[in-house]
C-alpha cells in the first residue's frame, strides 16, 4: 500500500508541474519516478512490476483507440512511402550504433526496433491542442504512426520468440494476423452495434469497452502472444468513428490514472546507465533528431506537401514513444536485454518527447522555412488583381464557390490539398497549392491586390499572419472560438464562428456586399 500511495502522489506532482510549466507530462513522471528510486523509497519491487504490467496494457490500448485507418484519408500512399523510409533509416541507425558498441545481436535488434516507434499519444494530443488534427499533413502523420505501431506489433512475436526457432516465430506472426482480423471485424460490426445501437447507459458502455479489452488480452495470452499485442488490437477495434469518440469520453480520466501509474513506476525501475550506454544514447539521439528529419522533409516535399508541412511532419516524428518502452520491457522480461539498455531507451523517450513541442513550435518552423530552398509552385502567369482569393477550399467553401462562379467573380484558390487543387483546376479556376500563411505564397497570388479574401485556415496564428500582411481588401475568416474571433476582429477582419455555420454565413455576407461601393474593413499591416 505504501508503494501505491507513493506512485499516486508522485503522479499528482508530475501532472501539476507539467500543467504549470506547460511541458509534456510523460518525461516529468519518469524523472520523478527515477528520483524516488535514487532515494530508495520503493521497497516493493513486485508491486512496481505489477504496476508496469497493468499500466503498459492500458497504455497501448489507448494508443490503439487513436489509430483509425479512415483518418488517414487520401494520404495512404504518401504515409506508406514516408513511413517505410523512416522506419528503415531509424532502424538501421539503431542497429549500426549497437553493433559499433559491441552489443550482442539480439540486444541490437531490440534497440533497432525500439528506436523506430514514435509516440502516437504525444503526437495526437499535440495535434488536437493546436487544432491541426484534420489538416492533410496531420493525416499523413497519423498514417505513418499507424504503420510504425503495426510493424512493432508484428515484431513483438519475432523478438520474444527469437530463441525458440523459426516455427515459433511463424506461429506468433500468424496469431497476430488472426487477432488483427478479429479487430477488423469488431471495427466494422461488433463495436458500433455494442456501443451505439444498443443504447447502453454510461456504466454499461464502460463495462463493454473493458470487456473487449480483456477479451483481446485473454486471446493473446492463450495464443502465447504478449498481452500488449491483444491490448493494442483491442484499442484498434474501437478506433472507428464515432465509436472512438464515445470511448475517449469514457476513458479519459481512467487513461490519465493508468498512464501516470505506469510512467512513475517505469522511472522507479530504471537504473543509471554506464558510460558505454551513454555513448549509445548519444548515437541514437543523433539518428532520431539529426539524421532522419531531413530525409523525412525531403520525402514529404516529394509527395507534394508544402515546406511547412514537411518540417512539421519531420519534427513530430523525431521522437520515441510508448512502443519503444513496450519493446524494452518485453526484452527485460524475457532476459534478452539488460537494465542498462532499458535505461537508454527510457532516456531516449524522455529527451525526445520533451524536445518535440519545442521543435514543432511555430517560430522554429517559420525560421526553418526561411532557410530552406523553396520548390517553385505553379504561379498565375500574371499576378491577379481585383479578384476574390480563397485561402482553403474545403467542404464548407464549395457552396460559396458555386455562388461566386454564378456571379462571375474572378477567383484564385490556395490550398494545401493536392486533390482540392486538381479539382479546382479541372473547373478552370486559378488554383495554387501552398500555405496560405506563407508571405511568399500571398505575394504570388496577389493577396494585397485582391478585392476580397476568404480564409478557412484552421489555425489562429495563420489568420493573424494574413491580417498583418494584408492592409487593403476585405478579409473574412472562419474561426472556432469566441476568443479567436475577438483577436481577428481587432485586426480588422470580418469573422464567422463555427465551421458548421460557415457556408450559410458566407452566403449571407456575400449577398449583403455591394462589390463596387462597400468600404472594406481596414486590417493592420506589418
Amino acid at each position: 500500500m505504501t508503494t501505491v500511495t507513493l506512485i499516486l502522489a508522485a503522479a499528482a506532482v508530475g501532472f501539476g508541474l507539467a500543467t504549470w510549466w506547460r511541458l509534456p507530462a510523460v518525461p516529468l513522471l519518469i524523472l520523478i519516478g527515477l528520483g524516488l528510486r535514487l532515494f530508495d523509497v520503493f521497497p516493493s519491487q513486485p508491486t512496481l512490476h505489477n504496476a508496469l504490467l497493468l499500466g503498459v496494457t492500458f497504455l497501448v490500448f489507448f494508443v490503439g483507440t487513436e489509430l483509425d485507418v479512415k483518418r488517414v484519408g487520401g494520404q495512404r500512399r504518401a504515409a506508406l512511402a514516408v513511413g517505410v523510409a523512416h522506419v528503415t533509416v531509424l532502424g538501421s541507425c539503431g542497429l549500426l550504433a549497437a553493433i559499433l558498441l559491441r552489443f550482442d545481436g539480439l540486444a541490437a535488434v531490440y534497440l533497432a526496433v525500439a528506436v523506430t516507434a514514435s509516440s502516437t499519444l504525444s503526437v495526437v494530443t499535440l495535434l488536437r491542442q493546436r487544432q491541426q488534427a484534420f489538416e492533410p499533413f496531420a493525416r499523413l502523420v497519423i498514417g505513418i504512426l499507424l504503420l510504425q505501431d503495426v510493424l512493432v506489433i508484428f515484431m513483438l512475436p519475432v523478438l520474444t520468440r527469437a530463441t525458440e526457432g523459426w516455427g515459433a516465430i511463424a506461429g506468433g506472426v500468424a496469431a497476430t494476423l488472426a487477432l488483427m482480423g478479429l479487430a477488423g471485424i469488431c471495427i466494422r460490426w461488433v463495436s458500433p452495434w455494442l456501443l451505439l445501437r444498443l443504447n447502453l447507459d454510461e456504466e454499461s458502455s464502460l463495462l463493454a469497452v473493458l470487456a473487449i479489452l480483456f477479451t483481446f488480452a485473454g486471446l493473446a495470452h492463450q495464443m502465447g502472444l504478449p498481452l500488449v499485442s491483444g491490448a493494442f488490437l483491442a484499442g484498434v477495434s474501437l478506433s472507428g468513428f464515432p465509436v472512438s469518440g464515445v470511448v475517449r469520453g469514457q476513458l479519459s480520466s481512467l487513461a490519465d490514472f493508468f498512464l501516470a501509474v505506469f510512467f512513475v513506476a517505469l522511472g522507479a525501475s530504471v537504473s543509471i546507465p554506464s558510460l558505454q550506454h551513454l555513448l549509445l544514447e548519444g548515437l541514437l539521439l543523433s539518428g532520431v533528431l539529426l539524421v532522419t528529419p531531413p530525409i523525412v522533409m525531403l520525402l514529404v516535399r516529394k509527395a507534394g506537401f508544402t515546406a511547412r508541412a514537411s518540417i512539421e511532419t519531420a519534427h513530430l516524428l523525431a521522437q520515441c514513444g510508448e512502443f519503444s518502452l513496450v519493446v524494452a520491457l518485453l526484452g527485460i522480461e524475457r532476459g534478452h536485454i539488460g537494465a542498462n539498455v532499458l535505461a537508454v531507451i527510457v532516456l531516449m523517450v524522455v529527451v525526445t518527447t520533451t524536445a518535440m513541442p519545442l521543435l514543432t513550435h511555430e517560430a522554429v518552423t517559420w525560421q526553418l522555412m526561411r532557410r530552406l530552398p523553396g520548390k517553385r509552385r505553379k504561379t498565375p502567369a500574371v499576378r491577379p488583381r481585383d479578384h476574390v482569393l480563397l485561402l482553403g477550399c474545403g467542404r464548407h467553401m464549395r457552396e460559396v464557390l458555386d455562388n461566386l462562379l454564378t456571379e462571375q467573380q474572378q477567383l484564385v484558390v490556395v490550398d494545401e490539398d493536392a486533390g482540392v487543387i486538381a479539382e479546382m483546376q479541372e473547373r478552370g479556376l486559378t488554383a495554387v497549392r501552398g500555405d496560405g500563411a506563407d508571405y511568399r505564397v500571398l505575394r504570388r497570388v496577389g493577396a494585397r491586390e485582391a478585392r476580397v479574401i476568404l480564409s478557412t485556415m484552421r489555425r489562429l496564428r495563420d489568420h493573424e499572419r494574413l491580417l498583418h500582411f494584408v492592409s487593403g481588401p476585405k478579409v473574412l475568416v472562419r474561426v472556432f472560438e469566441p476568443a479567436e474571433a475577438e483577436r481577428c476582429e481587432a485586426l480588422g477582419a470580418t469573422v464567422v464562428v463555427e465551421a458548421e455555420a460557415a457556408a450559410r454565413e458566407f452566403d449571407a455576407w456575400f449577398a449583403a456586399q455591394t462589390w463596387n461601393e462597400a468600404q472594406p474593413p481596414v486590417a493592420q499591416s506589418s
